[in-house]
């Protein structure tokens, strides 16, 4: 597995507002063909899931954009697959999932076969603490936090052989509710008690008088306040592309062994004196 964090960071944005331009698309009923020469590409959208919870409307279906690139696919949600989470809506800890589930069969054309798949997934994050987001997938889990601050991402991973892989996972978002010390002001508090000289006897220096006078602090007055935390992921894209190797076809592989068995057989011939047809 490999993970690749771009450190381009990734401005905040009203995550709400893309993902309502996203909500309750209907998917298309038919299935979608592509071919590229090396394989065949074959998936129905209808069969697809991929659901998005926010704290604003609840559960909403999400319909990718879907083309073909290279030797596979790429599914573009443009954001709308998303998860946000955040305790300032009211003022309780909020946690929030969108789950993803697809199925894209790959066939290898004449000549081709398909030695494994890479599965790619883009997008971006933003985290202000106390809160966290992940993503959970074929690519391996990631579990991002902090103090406040967003990036994008990319991470892929490798599944060798012939099947194709099962894209299913879930982004998460966690906000929860922290109580912290803020300093509100200084106030003089008692401390204790100094002796103060009045005077000494002028015929007895050594006879002198005094009295109290009370010492006071700054000491720091704290208040607590409430520190909110809001957390969002989002994907962009899903590419998987499949990996293909050329194969000889049957009528060439065939000739290639019977060419090989009259070459052995001269040999042999060779080796023990016997004449040959091919002398």
């Amino acid at each position: 597995m490999t993970s690749i964090f771009n450190k381009g960071g990734v401005a905040r944005r009203s995550l709400a507002a893309v993902i309502a331009m996203g909500a309750a698309v209907v998917a298309p009923a038919q299935s979608i063909q592509y071919s590229t020469g090396q394989v065949a590409i074959d998936f129905d959208p209808s069969t697809f899931s991929f659901t998005s919870d926010t704290v604003y409307s609840g559960p909403q279906g999400v319909s990718p954009a879907i083309s073909q690139v290279g030797q596979g696919v790429t599914l573009n949600f443009a954001g709308t697959l998303a998860a946000y989470a955040s305790s300032y809506q009211y003022y309780t800890p909020d946690a929030r999932l969108a789950s993803f589930n697809a199925f894209i069969n790959f066939t290898a054309e004449a000549g081709y076969a398909i030695t494994g798949y890479t599965v790619t997934y883009t997008g971006g994050y933003f985290v202000e603490s106390p809160a966290s987001v992940g993503l959970n997938g074929q690519s391996g889990t990631i579990l991002l936090n902090g103090n406040v601050g967003g990036d994008s991402f990319s991470l892929s991973n490798y599944q060798g052989g012939p099947a194709a892989p099962q894209i299913t996972g879930e982004l998460s978002a966690w906000a929860d509710i922290t109580y912290i010390q803020v300093l509100d002001h200084y106030e003089k508090v008692y401390s204790h008690d100094e002796q103060v000289l009045d005077y000494c006897e002028p015929d007895d220096p050594g006879t002198c008088y005094y009295h109290p006078e009370p010492v006071y602090t700054d000491e720091p007055v704290y208040r607590y306040e409430s520190d909110l935390g809001e957390g969002q992921i989002y994907l962009s894209t899903i590419e998987v592309q499949a990996h293909v190797a050329a194969v000889p076809e049957p009528r060439s592989l065939a000739l290639g062994v019977a060419g090989m068995a009259v070459l052995g057989c001269w040999m042999r011939r060779r080796a023990t004196g016997q004449p040959s047809a091919m002398a």
